[in-house]
């Protein structure tokens, strides 16, 4: 039963990075030539199209990704425990929103590490260096303009990083649904 478990919560974690980093790419007008981003749309495409029509995209956000990450995190309880009447449909419907915040701060992190990756090799043009600097950097501005510079190292995603593990454990404490998002 917990190999089962297993495999159905890292089914739908992979589904909702890839929704959650398609309605990224979309808010942050990462480029569309980017093969990132071609991939990213292509196996996304049959399911967000036809939902756009009823969720569409407002001011750079793709209803569309993130109501099906909802559905996915709505779906994560019942198929993990493989047992239905252990919450209410208020708890399901809470459930999925924290599992688009919870999707969001996970997607962040693996990109700000990824980002910290790249920057070891100086290769600047790189399309994925290019991609993660578009998409962490309204993330680190702000903590940039805080922290006094030190030169050629940048502390910022590291603090932000601290930020969001504060912020899980925060979750993790005071929200009991927070656990399972």
């Amino acid at each position: 039963m917990q190999a089962l478990s297993f495999l159905f919560g890292t089914l739908i974690s992979l589904f909702s990075f890839l929704f959650i980093f398609r309605a990224w790419f979309q808010f942050a007008k990462i480029d569309y030539h980017f093969p990132l981003s071609q991939f990213i749309a292509r196996y996304t495409n049959p399911i967000v199209r036809p939902l756009s029509t009823l969720l569409p995209t407002f001011k750079g956000v793709n209803f569309a990704a993130l109501f099906i990450v909802f559905l996915l995190g709505f779906i994560k309880l019942p198929l993990l425990t493989l047992y239905f009447e252990s919450a209410g449909i208020l708890d399901y419907l809470i459930l999925g929103f924290l599992h688009i915040l919870s999707s969001f701060g996970l997607s962040l992190i693996y990109v700000l590490f990824f980002g910290a990756i790249l920057s070891w090799f100086n290769n600047n043009g790189n399309p994925l260096q290019i991609i993660a600097y578009q998409l962490t950097e309204p993330f680190l501005k702000p903590i940039r303009r805080i922290l006094p510079s030190t030169g050629m190292l940048d502390f910022s995603p590291m603090v932000l990083v601290f930020i969001l593990l504060f912020i899980n454990q925060l979750l993790a404490e005071y929200i009991y649904l927070w656990r399972f998002a």
